[in-house]
């Protein structure tokens, strides 16, 4: 069980950083911008995203994990993350207000995606709230966001366009300074 937890800390401050790194570097931002395009969040929505940007998260994760962790543990998590990460994309209201500061729920990640301003780029991690405290991207207001989507961007319509299209053209987060 506590090689399980390590698994769990090691792979998300991994997430935290590969997340982080696919919102400030505009040329990884066009593909992750594929994941944060619902204008409504729901447990499907998670699943939306660019194979580019779906192989870097699982490459950023996996890599540390398999230096360091056993298949069985490895698998454990894989579980674990897939089940997690449906969950708190999904619209599920009830919740424990003291269980909210030690794992991600369903109201803090609602907040990453957010496209309203006090939100942006803010809650990277994915399992723990106090690596973005302690990282500095903290966000959690007590209320649930308004808005979801992307802030004043488009992507492209179309599957195939969005396969290909973050390859060649800039989107107007990447042309920002």
């Amino acid at each position: 069980m506590i090689q399980f937890l390590l698994a769990i800390v090691v792979a998300d401050f991994a997430e935290w950083s590969i997340h982080w790194a696919l919102h400030k570097v505009p040329y990884l931002w066009r593909f992750h911008s594929i994941h944060h395009s619902s204008k409504a969040l729901d447990w499907i929505a998670g699943s939306r995203s660019h194979f580019l940007d779906d192989t870097l998260v699982r490459g950023f994760i996996l890599v540390p994990l398999m230096l360091g962790f056993s298949q069985n543990i490895i698998i454990a998590y894989l579980i674990f993350v897939t089940l997690h990460a449906t969950w708190t994309h999904c619209n599920f209201r009830p919740n424990a207000k003291w269980l909210e500061q030690i794992i991600v729920m369903p109201r803090y990640h609602h907040w990453h995606h957010s496209s309203q301003k006090e939100a942006i780029d803010k809650n990277f991690a994915i399992h723990f709230p106090w690596i973005d405290r302690l990282l500095g991207t903290y966000y959690f207001p007590v209320e649930w966001p308004q808005m979801y989507g992307l802030d004043a961007e488009t992507i492209p319509n179309g599957f195939i366009r969005q396969t290909y299209e973050p390859f060649i053209k800039k989107n107007a987060r990447a042309l920002k300074p």
